[in-house]
């Protein structure tokens, strides 16, 4: 990072943007160019160890690309406050935000696929016990991003 005076490395303040995300934009390839799609997700972090959870329909441009290549860049940022100046180039923004690289995974197991529905419910509601009908588990197609790499960046 260019900005070194920028970078966001502790985990804390990394799970903060992650807390405060509303939606994750991932980047796929597809056919050798990028794609990129909107997501809700959820997460959960054990010590250093970082995994995001999407849902989507099971079929689909995103299903194609996962089966095709797995490997995918993801971003989550938080735009905070317009800084206004006396001409254009004065104006600025402040924001916090995360770009990060793993491998994404389609989940098949039922209890992963409820884990999973879980931290994305829990991240959008702050609560933890959730019933799930068979049919929405079945025809919901659950994704595991296991991060390998991240990085935070802030401005203020």
């Amino acid at each position: 990072m260019r900005r070194k005076d920028r970078e966001l490395n502790k985990i804390d303040e990394l799970s903060d943007i992650l807390h405060d995300g509303s939606i994750a934009q991932i980047a796929f390839i597809d056919d050798g160019r990028p794609y990129i799609v909107t997501m809700n997700f959820g997460f959960s972090i054990d010590g250093h160890k970082i995994k995001l959870f999407f849902h989507s329909a099971p079929e689909g441009r995103k299903i194609k690309c996962i089966k095709n290549n797995p490997e995918v860049c993801f971003t989550v940022a938080i735009p905070d406050p317009l800084i206004e100046g006396e001409s254009a180039c004065q104006y600025s923004m402040k924001y916090r935000s995360i770009v990060g690289y793993g491998k994404i995974k389609i989940l098949e197991d039922q209890s992963a696929k409820i884990i999973a529905l879980n931290k994305i419910m829990h991240h959008y509601t702050g609560l933890d016990k959730w019933e799930y009908e068979k049919t929405v588990i079945k025809n919901t197609t659950l994704f595991c991003l296991e991060v390998e790499s991240i990085t935070g960046k802030r401005k203020s």
